[in-house]
């Protein structure tokens, strides 16, 4: 009778630490698959998201390009751009969608006519990237209106 209980108990143990061990081994790949379709999607970074025009004169139109590219795996897509005031104009370069290490950029332009002093404004854009879903970039400049052009 001894033996059959070690027997049984052996066994029954041999199992638990069996399906211990086989959870585990299910959580570790979950995790790690998780992690792999995690990196999978996109991920939109800019050279810069601020620029300063410094000292301008009143009347032109300045212009500028925010060069951006996508660091991540999957498609990015620029779904919208817009600006904090009408004065403001941006648009996505050639194209909306962009693969793995494809670059593009954000045109900026920004006219100065009726504006005096230190301007600054933001153009907010809209992604895909599931950590930067909105990037706010920024322009500045001061315009002085007895500077000629």
């Amino acid at each position: 009778m001894k033996k059959l209980i070690q027997t049984n108990i052996a066994k029954t143990l041999y199992f638990l630490v069996g399906l211990v061990l086989i959870l585990l081994l299910m959580l570790y790949v979950s995790d790690n698959s998780i992690i792999a379709a995690y990196d999978k999607g996109p991920k939109i970074v800019f050279k810069e998201t601020e620029h300063d025009f410094g000292k301008v004169p009143q009347g032109p139109s300045l212009q500028y390009n925010f060069k951006f590219t996508n660091k991540g795996s999957g498609i990015l897509r620029i779904e919208k751009v817009s600006t904090s005031c009408g004065c403001t104009a941006a648009e996505v370069g050639n194209k909306t969608e962009y693969k793995k290490n494809e670059s593009g950029y954000i045109k900026v332009e920004f006219n100065t006519q009726g504006r005096v002093g230190h301007q600054e404004k933001t153009i907010t854009v809209f992604t895909n990237d599931p950590d930067n879903q909105q990037v706010n970039l920024k322009i500045m400049c001061d315009i002085d209106p007895n500077m000629s052009y």
